[in-house]
């Protein structure tokens, strides 16, 4: 597989480059459907559109279970009528939406750690691999064709005339 990034070839997918170190996705397998609506295939990119989903539901619902509490408490004490049990039903709903969605975050942004982790390991990792290789040494090299060694042995004799 080649990198659509920097173009360098002979790469694994669902892998990071070993050059530029751009996540490597086979485009045939395209499952994961933040891939096919949003195009999103990088791992970090999927994961920072998670976080702010997870962080603006859970602002939003702590947000609308304050007012909400609010509106009816005032709503009770001014009207003097009780508030319906069906409030207090959607006070836990928020209320379990938000602390999921805040969980969910801590969990994502600890998941974001690791894989920053695991992709620096892997470019130190590759990095080290092409460094230890030692220079190529041409002087063992073997003919790769009997033309080219026929070739070699013909140029010793020398041509006669």
């Amino acid at each position: 597989m080649f990198c659509p990034r920097c173009g360098k070839g002979d790469q694994e997918t669902d892998s990071y480059c070993r050059h530029c170190g751009e996540f490597l996705v086979d485009a045939s397998s395209r499952s994961s459907l933040v891939i096919r609506v949003l195009g999103i295939n990088n791992p970090e990119k999927q994961i920072n559109l998670t976080l702010a989903i997870d962080l603006a539901t859970a602002v939003i619902s702590g947000f609308l279970l304050f007012s909400l509490m609010g509106y009816f408490n005032a709503t009770e004490k001014i009207s003097g009528i009780p508030t319906s049990r069906l409030v207090y039903v959607l006070y836990a709903f928020l209320g379990l939406v938000c602390v999921w969605q805040l969980f969910s975050f801590t969990v994502g942004t600890t998941y974001k750690r690791k894989l920053r982790t695991r992709r620096q390991a892997h470019m130190k990792s590759t990095s080290q691999v092409v460094e230890s290789l030692p220079a190529a040494n041409s002087s063992d090299a073997t003919p790769i064709t009997i033309t080219e060694e026929t070739t070699r042995n013909l140029e010793r004799v020398g041509r006669r005339e």
